[in-house]
């Protein structure tokens, strides 16, 4: 794959390893990834009183028999306005884990279906000397990119998280934390050369280089 300048322009190659950027396997491990990565960004925090909990007397609201009315014990009953809410949610957490082998799998299948589109690209290192966001945004202008873009540098330092705060297309990651969710999100992956050695040297290659040794 080509690595571009920032005008744009070729200056030279690097190898895109198959096994993360052609890999093969079962395309419900994205379900099962996303899936997870959306269940633990939930709160969980939605809490509701119950009978037992809720503000008021205790007191019988009138007798039990020839009222010509139902039999009623309180007033905190959920029958009563400002009553306890029967099976209402209370806090808990929605989360759960993937192994980390299916978690790696799935990103490499979204990887994998993001440059069958043509959506990855390799940029050359860059370092921003102020965090004016037109600086970023006429960069990344030369690139000739449309739809939101996931960018993977090795370490986003202060100007480059400055600059691409009020940018709701641009999300900026270091490599070695990208996950499916993001990757899918995205309409564009891009990569500097060392953000992608960083992410190479995670250790998702290893396979590749297993099956070259047989």
């Amino acid at each position: 794959m080509e690595v571009l300048t920032s005008a744009g322009a070729a200056k030279g190659k690097v190898e895109l390893p198959d096994a993360v950027f052609a890999a093969e396997g079962r395309k419900s491990l994205l379900w099962e990834s996303v899936r997870a990565y959306l269940a633990n960004q939930r709160q969980g925090n939605a809490s509701t009183k119950t009978r037992g909990e809720v503000s008021g007397t205790g007191k019988k609201p009138y007798r039990q028999k020839h009222t010509g009315r139902a039999r009623h014990g309180s007033r905190r009953t959920p029958l009563h306005k400002g009553g306890g809410v029967n099976f209402g949610p209370k806090p808990r957490d929605y989360g759960f884990k993937v192994p980390k082998k299916r978690k790696q799998q799935a990103l490499n299948l979204a990887l994998t279906a993001k440059h069958a589109d043509a959506a990855v690209k390799v940029i050359e290192d860059f370092e921003l000397e102020t965090h004016k966001t037109k600086n970023l945004v006429r960069m990344i202008d030369g690139f000739g990119l449309e739809g939101s873009i996931l960018l993977l540098v090795p370490e986003a330092n202060e100007n480059l998280k400055r600059a691409s705060s009020n940018l709701g297309w641009l999300t900026v990651l270091p490599a070695r934390q990208v996950h499916a969710y993001a990757v899918l999100n995205h309409d564009n992956i891009v990569f500097t050369e060392t953000g992608l050695q960083n992410f190479l040297n995670k250790g998702v290659a290893k396979p590749a280089a297993a099956e070259a040794a047989v």
